[in-house]
């Protein structure tokens, strides 16, 4: 798809759900382990003890916004999204969920922050979910996460939780080996090809560190549930819902111990 067919799906999506968690993501339970991923990263940086300002770029209609303010009362919290009718979503569901003295949510693109009126020159934490994985190359990709990073204080800490091409692969490989065919990404979607990307982050000056929070879910959803199930993939399957319990009651440790098979990854990257 080009940009413009890109944009159109989601304001597609937006027109249709609305403030519905299906304006940006079919699985429930993926979209509750991203959000306890990013509060954990979040109580680690201690961003809890303090007053502290987020952005979230690519927010959609603010699901992960108001995830993080319900469990740290004193973050502010910034939104940006392309599409004025995610937009226009998220400032709804702000009001309807208590959350509008703490929010903001703008208009604006990824490629073009410095257009976006109203955003900090600086924020304790930068972060997307499944947002960069919209760009249509990698030099854009990278172009992005440059403007990123540079909307980043010193000592903080740009997040991207993003799908990768590497884990995606392991996780089609587990599919062969019961005989199932190889999933295809979707036509709107460019997953991080990690090889140019990491790169790019050394290149940056970022520390990074990567995590795998997410296996298990997937594991479970794309390949051992298909895998007794003809072939399809459930969402509510209650097994997939057990893996999803099982990784928000235990540590991050176990998280971890699953592997790198998961669709997305956590891409955890300090600025010094």
């Amino acid at each position: 798809m080009d940009p413009e067919q890109v944009r159109a799906h989601w304001r597609d999506w937006a027109s249709k759900f609305g403030t519905a968690i299906g304006a940006t993501t079919r699985t429930r339970t993926a979209k509750m382990l991203e959000i306890d991923a990013l509060a954990r990263r979040m109580s680690m940086f201690g961003l809890g003890d303090a007053p502290a300002h987020v952005l979230e770029v690519g927010c959609g209609n603010g699901l992960n916004c108001f995830g993080l303010a319900a469990q740290f009362p004193r973050m502010q919290l910034d939104g940006i999204d392309y599409t004025a009718e995610m937009i226009d979503a998220a400032r709804e569901a702000a009001v309807a969920s208590g959350f509008q003295d703490r929010s903001r949510f703008l208009i604006g693109n990824a490629l073009e922050l410095s257009a976006a009126a109203g955003l900090l020159a600086q924020y304790d934490v930068v972060f997307t979910d499944r947002c960069l994985i919209n760009i249509e190359s990698v030099e854009l990709q990278m172009r992005a996460i440059t403007s990123l990073a540079a909307r980043v204080r010193r000592g903080g800490h740009l997040i991207m939780i993003e799908n990768s091409t590497a884990t995606y692969d392991r996780q089609n490989h587990c599919r062969t080996l019961l005989n199932l065919p190889a999933r295809t990404p979707a036509a709107f979607n460019l997953f991080f090809d990690e090889t140019r990307i990491l790169p790019h982050l050394e290149t940056l000056g970022l520390e990074v560190e990567i995590e795998d929070f997410i296996s298990l879910h997937d594991l479970m959803l794309y390949v051992l549930v298909p895998a007794i199930n003809g072939g399809a993939v459930d969402y509510d399957h209650p097994l997939v819902h057990a893996a999803t319990q099982l990784t928000l009651a235990g540590s991050p440790e176990l998280s971890r111990a699953f592997g790198a098979f998961g669709q997305g990854r956590m891409f955890v990257c300090r600025k010094p």
